[in-house]
């Protein structure tokens, strides 16, 4: 490559890197610290850690159902994990009885409760602000995805520009130099090393962006099961999973399911995924639906019939979040991933004290500060915009509404309306919600204590009585009396459970 495209690409490289070095030091900072993430989080639960071999994590799903139904009878499970690490505890995926979404820790062999983790945790959080800037939006995570084309070309510039970058592998700093010349040999060094993670951070990340742009390639269609007047069977409970489980097994060779998801909608079916005997998990799992009803296979497929994009989407996912070889992977990507970050921010101090050489006399932090020229500005608005994110979702009065229907009618008919999760010694303003209509009074028992007569408020076709609820540490029951002007009493319960946390 001759001389002038070489430093054309040069120039290219510092000012991109001057620039955008602040930005992909957070990327992979955050990146570095989702890849243990959850583990993190969970330092303080040593309850749903746990050393049990593989081989003897004998709890069905059926047995998982039952020991959270036990526990927490009024609870919706709508997925059962087994073994999402070697180190923890099953995990299923629940709402609670007043709407809030939770996950049930099991114990591996007998699938009795042993923890309860609640969503927006520390990885949550993390995984949010690394994709989208907890934003949420879904333009936001495509401009994201859409840097991974200029790491890419980083990456070309720096190897190009950088002449036998090969013998330069072992090539320690030196800070006989001064500050530059250690931070330019270390920017060289940590990029060398590193360069495995980069890659695939880039193309991994231009995946993602193809993904989030509609490529997102296909799978194999169940057949739909038979038609049925309710969500879930009449006679639903472990028996029918563990049945559905074994016909799931029968149905692909080799067949060994760790993720059980229950239906939602009348339409929906029982899903198992796992591994097939014969088939490289690297291109994920097999599946197999199951009607509900008549425990007739749906469906089933292995890797191998997943078609366009979707067939690299777990290869992608493990490269990208580290996961291709359990502990050992993780534990590398966190390294490579600390190298990444400050290669990012050693480009920043070169490049900056190479544009800025008058404030040489100056921090590290100063230095960059003015290097980056009108960029800073552009930095500070997204700080204050981040800030102001996490205000509006986590802020004073942000708390998530809940929503808790009736066991004995239906959701059209009545429901409840809660302005926050439900919690120990927290009173908890409720609306109920009345849609049918000609109701003229309404009154509610809590618990089996005396009646309660409330105010009906007219919005609309939606009639509104609101209540406080202060929490009982064992049930927490509502019966509704909805009368009508001709006498008509109809009567709802709502069993909300005991609070978790």
């Amino acid at each position: 490559m001759n001389r002038k495209l070489r430093n054309s690409l040069f120039k290219l490289h510092i000012w991109l890197g001057l620039h955008l070095s602040l930005f992909f030091a957070f990327m992979f900072l955050t990146g570095t610290l989702l890849v243990a993430g959850f583990e993190l989080e969970s330092i303080g639960r040593p309850a749903i850690w746990t050393t049990i071999d593989k081989e003897e994590r004998t709890a069905s799903f059926g047995t998982i159902y039952d020991g959270i139904k036990e526990t927490h009878p009024e609870s919706s499970i709508y997925l059962m994990f087994k073994r999402p690490t070697p180190w923890f505890a099953d995990r299923t995926f629940s709402r609670t009885g007043w709407g809030e979404s939770v996950s049930f820790w099991t114990n591996p062999v007998t699938g009795d409760v042993v923890g309860a983790t609640r969503p927006n945790g520390f990885r949550d959080i993390l995984r949010d602000l690394h994709d989208t800037f907890l934003t949420e939006k879904r333009v936001v995570f495509m401009l994201v995805s859409a840097t991974s084309v200029i790491l890419l070309f980083q990456i070309v510039s720096g190897l190009i520009t950088y002449r036998r970058f090969w013998k330069g592998f072992f090539r320690w700093p030196s800070r006989a130099g001064g500050l530059r010349a250690w931070a330019g040999s270390t920017h060289r060094l940590t990029a060398l090393w590193s360069m495995p993670l980069l890659i695939l951070t880039a193309v991994t990340s231009f995946y993602f962006l193809l993904g989030s742009l509609g490529f997102e390639g296909t799978y194999p269609q169940p057949k739909p099961p038979v038609p049925r007047e309710t969500v879930l069977p009449v006679n639903f409970g472990s028996d029918l999973i563990d049945q559905a489980e074994a016909r799931a097994r029968d149905a692909l060779p080799g067949f060994d399911p760790f993720i059980m998801t229950l239906p939602d909608k009348k339409a929906g079916a029982f899903d198992f995924s796992g591994h097939v005997a014969g088939h490289s998990g690297f291109f994920g799992p097999g599946n197999v639906s199951i009607d509900p009803v008549t425990l007739e296979v749906l469906g089933a497929y292995t890797p191998n019939e997943v078609g366009g994009l979707a067939y690299w989407k777990p290869l992608m996912d493990m490269l990208h979040f580290g996961l291709w070889a359990g502990a050992f992977s993780m534990v590398l990507w966190i390294i490579l991933g600390l190298f990444t970050t400050g290669l990012a921010l050693t480009g920043a101090l070169i490049f900056a004290g190479r544009l800025a050489p008058e404030a040489a006399h100056l921090g590290p932090v100063k230095r960059i500060w003015r290097g980056m020229g009108w960029t800073r500005w552009a930095y500070l608005l997204l700080v204050m915009g981040i800030i102001a994110v996490a205000v509006l979702r986590f802020g004073p009065g942000s708390n998530t509404k809940t929503s808790a229907f009736a066991v004995d009618a239906p959701p059209s008919v009545v429901w409840m309306l809660m302005h926050a999760p439900l919690r120990r010694d927290t009173p908890l303003d409720v609306e109920l919600r009345i849609s049918e209509p000609d109701i003229e009074t309404v009154s509610i028992e809590i618990n089996g204590k005396e009646v309660q007569s409330l105010e009906v408020v007219q919005t609309g076709e939606t009639a509104i009585a609101p209540f406080q609820l202060l929490p009982s540490d064992t049930e927490n029951t509502i019966v509704a009396h909805l009368q009508k002007p001709d006498a008509d009493t109809r009567t709802v319960t709502f069993r909300l459970g005991q609070p978790i946390w």
